[in-house]
């Protein structure tokens, strides 16, 4: 296996470090972690083969594996017999990029990874009831294309998670999903390097929510403590700026589940907690059922923002283009995946050389190809279940102690040059935020020093253009409060001075 680690001491290493933080009384334990070196021996005819095989991703695995083990072992050690610990400690794992040596291939394919790196043995982990707050990212300049990021299954936070007895808040910055391919410009980087490959972004959806729905059969016997109370969960980065086609074809990622286990999940956690930051392709089915079972109602939630994609998750989209344009649409949801063609290969094949002769003969700057986004019109059979479902669950009844609620997502106007869209007379290569927010007056006086001041009473504030929902959506919202409509925001690039409830920047990608 062409593998070299840098940090064959890593377990002294580690163990000095976190005496040093414990002596320094640090509230955070960081562990930069590195990946093994990738060996490209250029003496040798393949020096890499161009698809990464599956005993690669499992001995890469397996690296992490025994550094996440030694961390928690080592913070045990130290922290088990020390006096006056800071009374909130945390976790913030982050694993470099993938390295080469001496140097990358030639192959570009080797520079992006789909499958997803596991934790071996997660049942052997120590449980360390002294930490508060977990962090789990991977580290990277290029969330786009994912670029030397070996993306990490779902299961290997909430795995880490589970073996914090007393943890309070969860942050995942990104987990690992890519819901739409990259818009680069060369064909072969969009279309084969950098594709966003069905099957592991499928699977891993499904791992999250069984995960989530049965807990003992899936997080070692054990079950998320009950003292999390705050979680920030974004399925994929905060770009500034997103560029993505929305003509294409989309997988159905639901398929053969009835419902978006993702949305279940993220539905069941939502019942223990006060804070909940989302960023994630959902249905309704992320919100509780109005005739649920008081456990499973989100009664202890305080403070709620989700940012939906305006992808659901069975590949049909939340919104069309103003004249109803929505290609490849069916009620069946999009296309289902099999289990060979939507799945990285394992061997190489003749088409592997085409791609790359195809990239060297063709630079980035000789393509021509338009990025065209252009969903900004709401379907409203699809976006007012949607709504309707954050309405019903928002009742004082239901949240007696939410102090607001959000959904929103972000919508450009940007059609490709072969898109019949000139009638339309609309701001160019521009964006604007489209939601709509509960403030319900509750707990003023607990606000952020930076946060809007709340009002005495309940507002709902609609950002949502000319559109207006049915009257049946509207009633249900004007249960809630009084009704506000702000004015659309069209800007060139997402600001990037706002921050996600846990008071982390929401500038920071990955």
């Amino acid at each position: 296996m062409p593998l070299r680690e840098t940090d064959p001491d890593f377990e002294s290493e580690l163990l000095d470090k976190i005496k040093a933080a414990v002596d320094e009384k640090f509230e955070v334990f960081k562990y930069y972690l590195p990946l093994p070196l990738l060996v490209v021996d250029e003496d040798v005819e393949n020096p890499l083969p161009c698809q990464e095989p599956s005993e690669e991703t499992t001995a890469v695995s397996a690296h992490i594996s025994a550094r996440i083990h030694a961390f928690y072992k080592q913070i045990a050690a130290v922290c088990s017999g020390a006096q006056d610990l800071p009374a909130r400690l945390g976790i913030k794992i982050e694993i470099e990029e993938q390295d080469f040596y001496p140097e990358p291939p030639g192959c570009r394919h080797r520079r992006y990874h789909s499958r997803r790196l596991e934790l071996h043995n997660p049942e052997t982990l120590p449980d360390l009831p002294f930490i508060s707050s977990l962090s789990v990212r991977t580290l990277g300049v290029d969330a786009v294309s994912a670029q030397d990021i070996r993306p990490l299954s779902p299961l290997v936070p909430l795995q880490c998670l589970v073996h914090l007895p007393a943890v309070q808040e969860w942050n995942a910055r990104w987990l690992w999903e890519r819901p739409m391919p990259s818009a680069i410009p060369s064909r072969a980087m969009r279309e084969h390097y950098t594709w966003p490959w069905e099957g592991p972004l499928r699977d891993a959806r499904h791992e999250f929510g069984a995960a989530i729905m049965d807990q003992e059969k899936h997080l070692c016997g054990k079950t998320i403590p009950a003292s999390l109370t705050k979680a920030a969960l974004h399925f994929w980065p905060f770009f500034s700026l997103a560029k993505h086609d929305e003509s294409v074809a989309r997988p159905n990622l639901i398929h053969p589940a009835d419902k978006d286990p993702v949305s279940v999940g993220l539905c069941k956690l939502g019942a223990q907690l006060s804070l909940f930051d989302v960023r994630a392709v959902v249905t309704p089915d992320l919100f509780p059922n109005p005739d649920a079972p008081a456990e499973q109602q989100w009664s202890q939630m305080r403070r709620f923002r989700l940012e939906f994609h305006s992808l659901r998750a069975d590949g049909r989209w939340y919104f069309v283009g103003p004249g109803g344009e929505d290609p490849h649409d069916s009620e069946q949801g999009g296309y289902k995946i099999s289990g060979t063609e939507h799945y990285p290969r394992e061997t190489d094949t003749q088409e592997d050389e085409d791609v790359d002769a195809e990239y060297d003969n063709n630079p980035d700057d000789e393509y021509d190809y338009d990025l065209n986004m252009f969903r900004i019109k709401p379907c409203r059979e699809r976006i007012e279940p949607l709504l309707a479902a954050f309405a019903k669950c928002l009742t004082r009844e239901k949240t007696p102690s939410l102090e607001d609620a959000e959904i929103f997502t972000h919508l450009r106007w940007q059609p490709g040059d072969d898109a019949d869209f000139g009638k339309y007379d609309l701001p160019m290569k521009k964006d604007h935020r489209w939601g709509v927010k509960l403030i319900t007056g509750r707990g003023v006086e607990k606000q952020d020093s930076d946060a809007v001041a709340a009002p005495t009473r309940p507002v709902v504030q609609w950002q949502v253009g000319d559109w207006r929902p049915s009257e049946e959506v509207m009633s249900l919202f004007g249960s809630l409060g009084e009704q506000e409509w702000l004015d659309l925001q069209w800007e060139r690039y997402r600001s990037t001075k706002g921050h996600d409830l846990l008071g982390e920047p929401d500038s920071i990608a990955i």
